[in-house]
């Protein structure tokens, strides 16, 4: 089950969460936790110790995450990896990881622990009646346990993260006992260098019309304090060369804004740490860099959600990052599952903008690989006067996963800015407009006229039914004295038959 009793969960949560969970490479902050037996164990004492800590936050009532904790993977973690010397743990272990439960439930009661509460799915400290678990289990008060569900976004029950000794988190799921032991040799070794600044993630632009603000995030890796380097950035039209300072401490991490590259297409940024270090296997990471295509000011969506349209949402941006139109389905009222969706927005002016899609769950709309019968999609494009596709910004298929993809638009044609003759017959004055806009049109035939005024975000505000009209001209005149300032689309309706025009009221 992909999302385990989400809405439980966030029931019983205190603080606003959202659906996401940690992105992988996120930095895990510390806690401290007593288990079952009253022992104190903090985080980063065993992270500074070389182990890689995997950490399970369930609840007692979350079916499952009983049924992984009866799988015995973090058992045989502990029993064969665990701390030498610490009860349970192997003679033979290998000494490399720590294990420890937590119950993000803060109203949880030891007796649920125990399996005799009324809020439980049985005896988690002992499920097998066989022996009790020996590896760290938590049941925190309601402080500790929301601190940490908030450091961590807990979304959903069970969740597993691995947290290696540099502090990077990920999360690797519900796999066995060899599964996640496999997973220890993503971490990078434990700092043993002097000198080993880290270059962690590209945290820059990712789409532009020109011209990309590049910022990185880097780690001291090294067992002295950094407080010097230097990061070059290559792929743009010249090199960006920055001499970064500070003092970072020991897998202190600092975000680093590099400079401004230029570009003249679709480029990959090669960003790397070019002063003298003492391990250069950490010191790269690139980022491909989307290129805008020419668009029109009217941006249209094509949406087709999967079976969680609540961790999706979108934005469109200007070239100074205001945000200029957006969605957050995570927000009630929500899309049905699988639904449809058409969204017209309309840009203020020429320029460059940015779409931008964000999925919480980081596996955009590939529902197939959670049994799904179909992937859902995301066609983003821009339209001409006629309402035919100008360009194609991005045209994603569902077939792979995403958590933030940007799509850029070198605006550059407006669409029905002033009078325009939306079909033969009809016209829109005066355009801008101050109190009203006359909506003039011609009928071959007895025909039924709607008109509708829609605002950027497609939302419709306004609706003026003018009803069933014998063949002749007429004018129709709408009131728009109580709408803010902005650009709208006027749709005149004439038997069905849509004709659209980008209209301004002062």
């Amino acid at each position: 089950m992909k999302k385990a009793l989400l809405l439980m969960v966030v029931a019983v949560m205190s603080s606003t969460m959202s659906f996401a969970q940690l992105p992988a490479g996120s930095y895990g902050q510390d806690f401290t936790i007593t288990d079952q037996f009253g022992v104190t164990h903090n985080l980063y004492n065993y992270l500074d110790q070389g182990y890689t800590v995997y950490i399970d936050v369930s609840a007692t009532w979350c079916g499952p995450c009983w049924n992984f904790h009866n799988t015995g993977a973090l058992d045989d973690l502990y029993i064969n990896h665990g701390p030498a010397g610490a009860p349970g743990v192997s003679a033979a272990t290998t000494n490399e990881v720590m294990v420890i439960w937590i119950d993000g439930d803060g109203t949880t009661t030891d007796a649920d622990m125990a399996g005799t509460g009324t809020n439980t799915q049985g005896n988690w400290l002992n499920p097998t009646g066989a022996a009790p678990i020996e590896f760290p289990m938590a049941n925190p008060a309601t402080a500790v346990a929301n601190s940490i569900n908030n450091d961590y976004n807990i979304a959903y029950f069970p969740t597993i993260y691995r947290i290696c000794p540099n502090r990077i988190v990920t999360e690797v799921g519900q796999l066995d006992g060899a599964g996640l032991y496999a997973t220890l040799q993503e971490c990078p070794p434990p700092a043993f260098q002097t000198n080993d600044p880290s270059m962690l993630s590209y945290d820059g632009d990712m789409a532009t019309c020109g011209n990309v603000d590049v910022a990185v995030t880097i780690q001291n890796n090294g067992t002295s304090p950094l407080t010097a380097c230097t990061i070059t950035v290559t792929g743009g039209t010249t090199p960006l060369v920055f001499n970064w300072t500070g003092n970072l401490a020991t897998y202190a991490v600092e975000t680093v804004n590099v400079g401004t590259a230029a570009l003249t297409g679709p480029a990959t940024l090669n960003v790397s740490i070019t002063s003298a270090d003492d391990n250069t296997s950490n010191n790269a990471t690139s980022a491909a860099i989307a290129f805008a295509a020419n668009g029109t000011t009217h941006l249209k969506l094509d949406i087709l959600f999967d079976r969680y349209p609540e961790e999706s949402s979108w934005s469109v941006t200007d070239d100074a990052g205001n945000v200029v139109a957006s969605a957050d389905y995570s927000v009630a009222p929500l899309p049905a599952d699988n639904s449809t969706k058409i969204v017209d927005i309309f840009l203020p002016a020429t320029g460059c903008y940015t779409f931008t899609a964000t999925d919480a769950y980081g596996d955009g709309f590939y529902d197939m690989q959670w049994g799904a019968a179909a992937n859902g999609h995301i066609i983003a494009t821009t339209v001409n006067d006629a309402g035919a596709t100008f360009s194609t910004l991005w045209n994603y298929d569902g077939t792979y996963n995403f958590d933030v993809a940007a799509a850029p638009s070198n605006v550059n044609t407006v669409v029905g800015i002033e009078e325009v003759n939306l079909s033969a017959g009809v016209s829109v004055y005066p355009n801008p407009a101050n109190d009203f806009i006359n909506v003039a049109y011609g009928l071959t035939n007895n025909s039924v006229v709607t008109v509708d005024v829609i605002n950027v975000l497609g939302e419709r505000v306004m609706t003026e039914y003018v009803g069933s009209q014998a063949a002749g001209n007429y004018t129709s005149r709408l009131d728009v004295s109580n709408l803010s300032a902005g650009v709208y689309m006027l749709n005149v309706t004439i038997n069905g038959t849509v004709n659209t025009v980008r209209v301004s009221v002062k």
